[in-house]
């Protein structure tokens, strides 16, 4: 009886199974948690993120870390509107907009422009703490800098074009993380056309 190799078997076993899976996951939701990950797959924590090592080590996907949680990309993903795989930076932006204030932020920046920070504030409706500490992050991340006005502070896109075709793009993915901003993503289609 001809012996079958292991790889061959694992492509049709619940591992493979659970793998291919996953990388449906991660390339449906791009910048997927583990959390949430194994939430999705309802699978155990432990198995996904042996799962997601062993598609890293493939290559299958790129994980990084937003300084909170490890977001998985598929190393497929591409731009259709400038045919290019994502970059580093695009995959830190769109793991930055998974968090749901940051996503605000930046939808807010993105369809108004500049704004200081009380202004941010309130299109928000959060604390000045937890606007500052969202802005810094994007500030730190370098899509958001700080423009210095005389005696004001105001915060902008970094750019501004590359950030609406990112959330364009993958606004399905996203817009679960901030249902409330559904017209800004029209008015970001719109003013992007």
């Amino acid at each position: 009886m001809p012996q079958r190799s292991r790889s061959a078997n694992r492509t049709n076993s619940p591992e493979g199974d659970l793998r291919q899976r996953a990388l449906h996951a991660i390339a449906t939701k791009p910048g997927i948690h583990v959390r949430e990950l194994a939430r999705v797959l309802e699978a155990s924590l432990n198995g996904v993120i042996h799962h997601l090592r062993v598609l890293e080590d493939q290559g299958a996907v790129i994980g990084i870390s937003d300084g909170h949680y490890r977001r998985y990309f598929s190393r497929d993903l591409v731009l259709p509107a400038e045919s290019r795989h994502l970059f580093e930076e695009d995959r830190k932006l769109l793991a930055e907009c998974r968090r749901s204030m940051s996503l605000a932020i930046v939808l807010n920046l993105a369809v108004e422009g500049r704004l200081r920070h009380g202004e941010v504030r309130k299109r928000v409706r959060r604390s000045k703490s937890t606007t500052s500490y969202h802005l810094s992050r994007l500030v730190a991340s370098g899509h958001v800098r700080i423009v210095r006005e005389s005696s004001t502070e105001s915060y902008e896109l970094v750019d501004r074009t590359r950030v609406v075709s990112l959330l364009v793009t993958f606004s399905e993915t996203l817009r679960d993380r901030v249902d409330a901003f559904a017209d800004l993503w029209s008015s970001l289609a719109s003013s992007d056309a």
